[in-house]
């Protein structure tokens, strides 16, 4: 009985936790699937413009991309799935073997009864005892062994239902595998029309290349007017908070000029005096030590608020908010290339790819420090203590300079790019070096 309790908590423990994993595998597979959905949408809604762009093929690419990503956790829930295939044949062949012994033993307990089943011998065992107390003894046996014969045949029952349970498991799993492998089929038959998609596109584009590389170096154009507004932006904090640095040194030094002349006046009219018995002591005037200048790390976090702004902003790295609801990136930071063409580029920021006049949110608590005209679209640039980040391309903004914003509050909505494509660009700068938004966005 005691061996039938540890394996039925073993055979609970062992398929307790591959249940929770398949579930995460599940949650992620339709995730991921709810993604690509969304991407499809955006695609088709770009599919209707006559040429094609790098935002079309950047789309694509994260379609494959998510694609592949699915495909790669249906292998992993396969994978799962045969080892609880595998493990269920194992305890099939161990319930058998333990129910096969469990019937042998009871069955030569049986025939042990039936043999001895008359009451004479046992009457005969009974008074055979050597004393009361033996006699004693031999009817708590009996009754034991009674008792024993009838937990036997129910660890027999147990176990034949519990080998009954693991064929009906072993069933449910081998329909389970049939299901996913179909699943798995289908992703990969879409994943070979998103390639051959993504062939059509950059033929497309190849053929086009002088016209989007004139697109581009429009963009890039516009990109170094953009990041030189942006320097001139944060050179005028940085100067800003100096001179509010200097401004409360001097205040800070002129008061303490102040109380000194003061002490000073004070000892001139309470004159203290001398003994007489001693002309030659002199009074030694106590040495002060001249106080440090504050080192400062930096201007910008000059006062407290800046200060734990700042540290808020820099432990939210990887759970900002992504700047819009509806968008995904079509250019990613620092050089890139487009595959298949000879088209290269490089840019300090990402571009997010969105519906023209969708909001753009600002993803962190701020101050509006400046809104500036590019290319004949607006960008705004949000202080958060030593950080800056600009929303740049927009149609309109909503805040004015010198306005407090607060997390997830809307500044202006998507304009359009010099191909009429809705289009975000999204600068983060630690005073003015310009550093890799994506890693501080948290997932969609």
């Amino acid at each position: 009985m005691r061996k039938f309790f540890f394996i039925a908590i073993c055979m609970l423990f062992q398929f307790t936790l591959p249940a929770q994993d398949k579930a995460e595998l599940e949650k992620k597979r339709k995730q991921t699937l709810q993604e690509i959905e969304v991407l499809n949408k955006q695609y088709n809604e770009i599919r209707k413009s006559k040429k094609q762009s790098i935002g079309q093929l950047a789309l694509i690419q994260n379609k494959i991309r998510l694609r592949n990503e699915v495909i790669n956790t249906i292998n992993k829930q396969v994978r799962n799935i045969d080892k609880d295939i595998n493990t269920s044949y194992v305890e099939m062949r161990r319930l058998k073997r333990d129910l096969d012994t469990l019937k042998m033993n009871y069955a030569h307990n049986v025939v042990y009864a039936y043999k001895n089943r008359s009451s004479y011998d046992f009457l005969n065992f009974l008074f055979s005892a050597n004393s009361f107390n033996d006699a004693i003894r031999r009817i708590s046996y009996m009754k034991a062994y009674r008792s024993y014969r009838a937990q036997q045949l129910d660890a027999i029952y147990k176990t034949e239902a519990l080998y009954k349970d693991k064929i009906v498991e072993l069933t449910n799993n081998r329909k389970e595998k049939s299901l996913v492998l179909q699943d798995e089929t289908k992703e990969r038959s879409e994943l070979e029309k998103d390639k051959q998609e993504q062939a059509v596109v950059v033929n497309d584009i190849k053929k086009k290349e002088g016209e989007i590389n004139k697109s581009l170096a429009a963009k890039k154009k516009q990109a170094q007017q953009l990041q030189a507004a942006i320097t001139a932006a944060i050179n005028r904090e940085i100067a800003a908070a100096r001179r509010e640095a200097k401004e409360r040194a001097d205040k800070e030094r002129k008061d303490k000029e102040a109380a000194d002349r003061i002490a000073k006046e004070n000892a001139k009219a309470n004159p203290t005096t001398t003994p007489a018995t001693n002309p030659t002591t002199t009074v030694t005037a106590p040495v002060v030590k001249k106080e440090e200048p504050k080192k400062i790390e930096s201007y910008l976090e000059y006062n407290k608020e800046d200060i734990a702004l700042g540290a808020s902003f820099e432990t939210s790295k990887g759970r900002l908010p992504f700047p819009v609801d509806n968008g995904y990136i079509s250019i990613n930071f620092g050089p890139y290339t487009i595959p298949g063409t000879n088209i290269k580029g490089s840019q300090d920021f990402i571009t997010i790819a969105s519906p023209a006049g969708t909001t753009v949110k600002a993803c962190f608590d701020g101050e509006v420090v400046s809104v500036f005209d590019v290319g004949g679209n607006t960008a705004v640039i949000i202080k958060h203590g030593k950080y800056f980040t600009t929303y740049s391309n927009l149609s309109s903004a909503n805040v004015s300079k010198g306005q407090n914003v607060k997390t997830g509050q809307a500044i202006g909505r998507v304009g359009t790019n010099l191909d009429g494509d809705g289009e975000l660009n999204f600068v983060l700068a630690r005073e003015n070096q310009m550093i890799n938004p994506a890693p501080w966005l948290r997932g969609r």
